[in-house]
């Protein structure tokens, strides 16, 4: 591939980011619903003696005019075949768009080697994680690229103001890892984990990261859906203090951290024809070390193919990538068993 496939692909998700975008408003305006394989188009609104009118949200009940406080009266609507027509090719637009990303993507190593072989992902998916997560131009650094996404956690010690975050500190000296968390190095105090403040991210790779990549991967059922219940269930016995929704985002944040390391070190092996192990030192920085000796840490990238074999043809083309990647098949399983993802 070259740098002319990636402005293309940058330009087709753009494209197809900015047609939801257009087709959503405009639905909602129409009162276009999906039911089953089927779309259906009721629009609401309030209309008070004023002539304020305003469109009802579904299922949304109201009395009053937002605007002048006067009764309303609710109208329900069959929007004109000229409107139905123009949100129908809005539809047809996004599906062709759709099929040239899922054309464009296949030129990637990313794609092509890992990416397509775990449920939720997809094509699309794909395409916007290579165009806001190109590991080249982040020097296939993971934590440089988590820092732009909001989604490196901030480690501080309570007593002297020292701080862990991404790879750096505050005083040029490593946070010391141990069983129960990341360690001060000045006086061993536990470090508190917390969202970063004051820090400049991309809000709209994080709610792609957090929100509509972390939703697909849970709704799929796949292996990394399983791996973020397991996370979660760790995570909630490790601390029965906290909250339902603060376990479910640090086992979303984990899952996506092991997802985006292998992402970043195959694309280092298939780019510039690192070995695999040796990427890693490259995608973790100076944080290798400690990682690598976490249990959490497993080298061969964990897809699909080891819950879900689906055909022949898959098991047989993910085989060969394994055995060009170096990976011990039996290393994985045995880190999917103690995840307790697999029997």
């Amino acid at each position: 591939m070259s740098e002319r496939d990636l402005m293309y692909l940058k330009d087709l998700v753009a494209f197809r980011d900015d047609l939801i975008k257009l087709r959503v408003a405009f639905g909602n305006r129409i009162g276009a619903k999906k039911d089953g394989s089927v779309w259906v188009f009721l629009r609401r609104y309030t209309i008070c003696k004023n002539k304020h009118v305003i469109l009802l949200k579904e299922d949304e009940q109201r009395e009053k005019c937002p605007l002048c406080g006067e009764q309303v009266i609710v109208v329900e609507e069959t929007p004109s075949d000229e409107l139905v027509q123009r949100y129908m090719e809005l539809l047809k637009q996004q599906e062709t768009v759709e099929a040239l990303i899922a054309d464009a993507v296949t030129k990637f190593p990313e794609f092509e080697y890992f990416l397509a072989y775990i449920k939720g992902i997809g094509p699309a998916n794909a395409a916007r994680l290579i165009v806001y997560a190109y590991p080249p131009a982040f020097q296939y650094n993971v934590n440089k690229f988590r820092k732009y996404a909001g989604l490196a956690i901030m480690f501080q010690c309570q007593k002297c103001g020292y701080y862990y975050y991404g790879g750096e500190s505050s005083n040029a000296k490593p946070a010391i890892p141990s069983k129960d968390g990341w360690l001060c190095p000045n006086d061993n105090t536990k470090l508190v984990g917390a969202a970063a403040r004051n820090v400049k991210y991309n809000r709209t790779v994080k709610t792609f990261l957090l929100g509509i990549l972390a939703n697909n991967l849970i709704l799929a059922g796949g292996v990394y859906a399983k791996i973020i219940k397991s996370f979660k269930d760790e995570i909630a016995s490790k601390h029965p203090d906290w909250t339902k929704l603060k376990v479910q985002r640090t086992a979303i944040r984990k899952a996506l951290s092991l997802l985006l390391s292998q992402y970043f070190a195959i694309s280092l092996h298939y780019r510039e024809g690192v070995p695999l192990t040796e990427a890693y030192k490259v995608v973790l920085g100076k944080e290798y070390n400690s990682i690598s000796k976490h249990a959490d840490f497993i080298i061969g990238p964990v897809t699909d193919y080891y819950t879900d074999t689906k055909t022949t043809k898959y098991k047989a083309k993910f085989d060969k990538i394994i055995q060009e990647l170096g990976v011990d098949k039996d290393e994985v399983i045995t880190w999917l068993k103690n995840k307790k993802i697999v029997e």
